[in-house]
């Protein structure tokens, strides 16, 4: 990717070049830059058009290179900061795995409101969801009136 962009801008200056070459009458003629304002009035000498065109262009130039590098700078930082995390996390998680596996499985949402355990089959005492899990248990004879019917 990079050859290609060498390539490009290597073309946009030759083809300038050319243009200036071609046009060398035009822009021969003298051009001064001027700046006036309440309190300053400041003018340049006198240069030629195609000078004040190649200048402008190479402060452009290097106007972006600066804002380039800069930007490669924050991003190779960026990427050390992320590869340091990343090894920190890596360390963690095997330090994590190397741990020995203790205590009684627990399944997800299976805390009350004491934050008491308890397996996925059994309800905590006092709750109003063991009296609908016995009922459930029962049966579809023992669920109601129209329990054991057909609902279709």
């Amino acid at each position: 990717m990079g050859y290609i962009k060498v390539i490009v801008l290597s073309a946009v200056v030759a083809l300038a070049i050319i243009f200036m070459i071609q046009n060398i009458t035009p822009l021969n003629h003298p051009l001064g830059i001027r700046l006036n304002l309440f309190f300053v009035n400041w003018e340049s000498t006198p240069y030629p058009t195609y000078l004040v065109i190649l200048l402008a262009f190479f402060v452009g130039l290097l106007t972006s290179s600066l804002v380039g590098i800069n930007e490669r700078w924050r991003l190779r930082r960026q990427v050390k900061d992320q590869a340091k995390k990343t090894e920190e996390l890596r360390k963690e998680l095997n330090s994590l795995r190397n741990l020995p596996v203790t205590g009684e499985p627990v399944v997800a949402g299976s805390v009350d409101m004491a934050g008491e355990a308890f397996s996925a089959g059994e309800a905590p005492a006092g709750s109003e969801s063991l009296a609908l899990l016995e009922r459930l248990e029962g049966g579809p004879e023992d669920n109601g009136p129209i329990a054991g019917k057909d609902k279709r």
